[in-house]
């Protein structure tokens, strides 16, 4: 009896938090890294600006309570990078997203990380991990229809989505279509825009240097 008693609260507990299981990669906004294994993992200086930049107003992603939602000091900001950096972005991103994690590990041992990661968002007091992955998006075309997508896309995780060498006027666009997931999602989001003509970006958007 005191199991069944001890189950129900558990089950309680998690309830506000179990619908995050059923959340899903959004393939309509966003477009993973998949071909970065053997990029060139050079730059180490450019990789520490990305992770100060990441980390910075991300939060932590731990509540005090299950139905709380996490805080995100900064829910949306944008960095930007030149073109010749595109390979040790490419390289940063595959990693931060965990790809590298199950290219590593045996089927069986990727199925259970893959598993690991679902489960987390579920245990509400956990912070996050400094290796937890973020979901990764890797956006080379954006037509009409991935910019309606992303205008109404919520992050399911912390998020970096890289926009590689934008038309003119693709960046502010993008940007603003992610007003809506910074107001209502629950975790942040980075844009890093890769590309040489910035002179049209605002002057809130990060410059991250390569070494020399």
């Amino acid at each position: 009896m005191l199991t069944a008693q001890l189950i129900a609260a558990l089950l309680l507990a998690l309830s506000p938090r179990l619908w995050r299981l059923r959340q899903r990669y959004d393939e309509a906004a966003l477009a993973p890294i998949t071909d970065a294994p053997h990029a060139n993992p050079g730059d180490e200086s450019l990789k520490q600006q990305l992770a100060a930049w990441l980390a910075d107003g991300a939060g932590n992603g731990a509540t005090a309570l299950p139905w709380a939602h996490p805080a995100a000091p900064v829910p949306l900001s944008c960095a930007r990078a030149p073109a010749c950096t595109a390979s040790a972005v490419r390289h940063f991103g595959y990693r931060l997203a965990g790809y590298h994690q199950l290219d590593e590990r045996s089927r069986l041992g990727g199925m259970a990380y893959r598993i690991g990661v679902q489960l987390r968002p579920v245990l509400w007091f956990l912070p996050r991990r400094a290796d937890e992955p973020w979901d990764d998006a890797w956006l080379a075309d954006v037509d009409e229809t991935r910019l309606a997508a992303l205008a109404r896309w919520v992050p399911r995780r912390p998020t970096l989505i890289v926009l590689d060498n934008p038309a003119a006027g693709l960046a502010a666009r993008v940007m603003a279509a992610l007003d809506h997931a910074a107001q209502h999602g629950d975790h942040p989001v980075r844009l890093l825009i890769l590309g040489d003509d910035t002179t049209k970006l605002p002057l809130a958007v990060r410059a991250l240097k390569p070494s020399r």
